[in-house]
């Protein structure tokens, strides 16, 4: 059996069960739990699955937040693509904000690989400061409470030192959108510190691939008309795409 058919057979698994494990899937097909390892990593690359301990379940489920590292590897491809658009806004001497999202994640990257003079960077994530920290910026991470499972801060502490700052643009990531609920997150206290950038910074956009948009997660953090735009991929909706032009808000589709 060729690799791609017995993916489209996991894929199927997983859809009429919801979740499948390694030795369920090495039983049903007859193959060897490594193969099945590399398929499920392959499959999680292009976003169509999220691995879990042991086993994959469909990534459809907006409410459920899943481990940073994990997220990095999903829609890898449209991420890198949105983060270049994203790079492109930043100018010298900025004051930037990159919240706990994977496409930041990206961002860090491509700042890392081309400097930009006399930039400042906040985030809330260690793992994208811990990418930066041996780079020429300033970056301030932000304090609080350390949520193991997305690598961020949040708490009180990060929003009241958000409330005495001016930033210049944010980048922010959002795991559902809705036409009634604007964007959602699935953590009440990332919503709440994802607020509070908005409230600092002069342009706010949301990077995002097009798999969030019709999916609802917990909670709010922004309505359409709150932010400067917004960046994905051309796999958008085209329900979205007319919306957006319709209510004249800014997206840049790469």
């Amino acid at each position: 059996m060729f690799a791609e058919e017995r993916q489209k057979k996991i894929l199927t698994f997983i859809k009429n069960k919801g979740k499948a494990s390694v030795n369920e899937l090495s039983k049903f097909l007859n193959v060897s739990a490594v193969t099945i390892r590399k398929d499920l990593s392959y499959l999680e690359e292009l976003g169509k699955v999220i691995r879990t301990h042991g086993g994959a379940i469909l990534p459809d489920h907006a409410k459920v937040e899943w481990n940073f590292l994990s997220k990095i590897k999903q829609m890898s491809f449209e991420k890198k693509e949105i983060a270049k658009k994203a790079y492109s806004y930043i100018q010298e001497d900025d004051t930037i904000a990159l919240d706990s999202s994977s496409t930041n994640y990206y961002i860090a990257d491509l700042l890392k690989q081309k400097p930009i003079n006399g930039v400042t960077i906040i985030t809330n994530n260690i793992y994208i400061a811990e990418k930066l920290i041996e780079s020429h910026y300033e970056i301030i991470l932000l304090g609080g409470t350390i949520r193991k499972n997305s690598f961020s801060i949040v708490g009180p502490w990060s929003i009241k030192f958000l409330e005495d700052l001016n930033l210049d643009i944010a980048f922010l990531g959002t795991t559902g959108i809705s036409y009634e609920k604007g964007f959602m997150v699935a953590n009440f206290l990332e919503a709440e510190l994802k607020k509070a950038i908005i409230q600092a910074s002069e342009k706010k956009f949301i990077v995002t691939d097009s798999s969030k948009f019709f999916k609802k997660s917990f909670v709010s953090f922004s309505s359409f008309f709150e932010i400067t735009g917004i960046i994905t991929d051309k796999k958008i909706p085209i329900k979205f795409s007319n919306f957006f032009e319709k209510s004249k808000i800014h997206i840049d589709c790469v």
